[in-house]
């Protein structure tokens, strides 16, 4: 008899031991996720080992990239999915001719090793936005835990950024949904509710005709208890003179052709969205990003 007990004893031993969850098990948490994202954009990494490194959609081995000769990088949002082991940073750096830079980097992590990274970077005189210093300011509303009754399911947030986008095509705002002190920051610049745009809300969509297109859509990150959705897309923009309408006068505005690659964040808190932070970069018209879409993010 007590030969059997020892036996069940020991079984138990076993499976509960074969059970338990130990650190290496438990994969890398948030914590760990942006650590990761953070050595490789300071150059504290090693970036041999990613399967895929793209800049601006072009495939190139990550010793080539801006990150490898960049300078003075700072970063000054995270978001991270520990789900999926997907991290975002958003960042400013100068390029190794001095050059102000602002940067969008997407990294998937494996056992703790980024397994692959996309970057969006631009610099100054590339874009129409760019700050007029760096580095910026942390938006310390980002990292933020949203109350548990104000919190949006997953699928429902991509929902909401997806009609953010759809609004954009249409060149209507109805029936994006946002908080009344919600405010935008493309590249850094703030393009609601201030003083060079006042009267801008981030549903404020019209005047967006010239983009009949927001392709590739993708959602790699979803983080429920922070309220954020970060997605990356590309604006087709064809290009030509639209009428507009300036202090009560007709007027036209040409728009070149391109396409405009984005890094675009959502902060949703009771079904709203409440910050938008959005990084990006012109291309020549019909570029692709180069990464896979899913029919889910649509």
């Amino acid at each position: 008899m007590l030969g059997l007990f020892r036996l069940y004893a020991l079984t138990t031993a076993v499976l509960l031991t074969s059970c338990a969850s130990t650190p290496d098990d438990m994969g890398c948490d948030r914590g760990c996720l942006i650590d990761v994202a953070r050595a490789l954009a300071t150059g504290a990494h090693p970036m041999a080992k990613m399967s895929r490194f793209t800049e601006n959609g072009v495939d190139m081995t990550p010793s080539d990239s801006w990150l490898k000769r960049a300078t003075q990088v700072d970063i000054h949002d995270e978001y991270a999915d520990a789900d999926s082991g997907t991290v975002i940073l958003v960042g400013t750096g100068q390029d190794d001719d001095a050059r102000p830079s602002v940067f969008g980097l997407r990294v998937q992590v494996k056992a703790e090793e980024p397994a692959e990274a996309e970057l969006i970077i631009t610099h100054e005189g590339e874009v129409s936005l760019f700050p007029p210093s760096i580095p910026l300011p942390r938006q310390e509303m980002f990292a933020q835990t949203v109350p548990s009754a104000q919190r949006t399911a997953a699928a429902r947030m991509r929902e909401i950024a997806n009609a953010y986008f759809d609004g954009i095509e249409v060149d209507s705002g109805a029936d994006v949904p946002v908080t009344d002190d919600c405010n935008r920051l493309e590249n850094g610049v703030q393009t609601t509710n201030s003083e060079r745009f006042p009267n801008l809300k981030c549903n404020t969509l019209e005047g967006f005709d010239y983009i009949p297109e927001v392709r590739e859509r993708r959602f790699p990150l979803i983080d429920e208890a922070r309220g954020v959705v970060a997605g990356l897309v590309a604006f087709y923009i064809p290009g030509g003179d639209y009428e507009r309408t300036v202090d009560g006068m007709k007027t036209m505005r040409h728009y070149d052709p391109r396409s405009l690659f984005l890094m675009e964040a959502f902060k949703i808190v009771d079904g709203k969205i409440r910050q938008i932070e959005a990084t990006m970069r012109n291309m020549p018209l019909g570029t692709s990003m180069g990464w896979p879409t899913s029919k889910t993010d649509r």
